[in-house]
């Protein structure tokens, strides 16, 4: 029995960074924790699953079964982090990196978008976004992860092309809850977003630019900044 129940939490602590991603949206939508946090809780969460499976299985032997389990602890605390790096740690995904482009005139949204986006007084989150780019799939998830898990900054996001495309990058990478809005010119929309995909700036309510992030740059430390964020 103490076998079968070892090798359970022994599978648990391999499934877990096996499903990292989806782990880490559950500990940040259903438990709060964010994603600085839940990436630490995670790591966590394995390495203690793996001891209890070493302390099980050191049990059933005559000469491993008197260790006292804070020594399996401090003996599997190696093998337990090598585990949790079946998802690795980047550098990247932790740090306020971002950059100091602004957007000079926030009227001209306004006008790029035929008078659809109209700048409330309210800080809140710009993003420009291409239907085609892996990163503004990434992050536009990452970003509607947020607004379930309660964010209160309004997310606008700005595309080029058409609606029906539009429409369909929004059902399909998590943007249900975002204003969207088409920008009228190719030209218009990459000098704005700053000729990177995708370019995400945070409005201030003066209409000043407080953040600004591009391609990857937008990690953990970030998304916990824009939940914590007041409109």
């Amino acid at each position: 029995m103490k076998i079968a129940l070892s090798l359970l939490f022994l599978a648990l602590s391999i499934i877990i960074p096996l499903y990292y991603y989806p782990v880490l949206e559950f500990f940040v939508i259903s438990l709060k924790s964010g994603w600085v946090f839940g990436s630490i809780y995670i790591r966590l969460i394995v390495i203690i699953l793996f001891t209890i499976f070493l302390y099980l299985l050191f049990s059933k032997f005559e000469r491993t079964k008197k260790i006292k389990f804070i020594y399996v602890l401090l003996i599997s605390l190696a093998p337990g982090f090598g585990i949790s790096f079946i998802s690795p740690i980047y550098d990247v995904d932790y740090g306020m990196i971002d950059d100091s482009f602004k957007i000079e005139q926030i009227e001209e949204l306004s006008s790029a978008t035929g008078g659809e986006y109209q700048f409330k007084g309210n800080r809140a989150i710009l993003a420009f976004f291409t239907t085609t780019c892996p990163h503004c799939k990434a992050v536009s998830h990452k970003l509607g992860v947020n607004k379930d898990a309660g964010q209160a900054l309004e997310v606008n996001a700005f595309f080029p092309g058409t609606r029906e495309d539009t429409d369909v990058f929004l059902d399909k990478y998590n943007g249900s809850t975002f204003n969207s809005y088409l920008i009228g010119t190719d030209e218009e929309f990459t000098k704005m977003a700053g000729y990177t995909f995708p370019s995400v700036f945070v409005i201030d309510r003066d209409g000043s630019i407080l953040k600004h992030w591009t391609g990857d740059m937008i990690n953990y430390t970030a998304l916990d900044y824009l939940a914590e964020l007041e409109p």
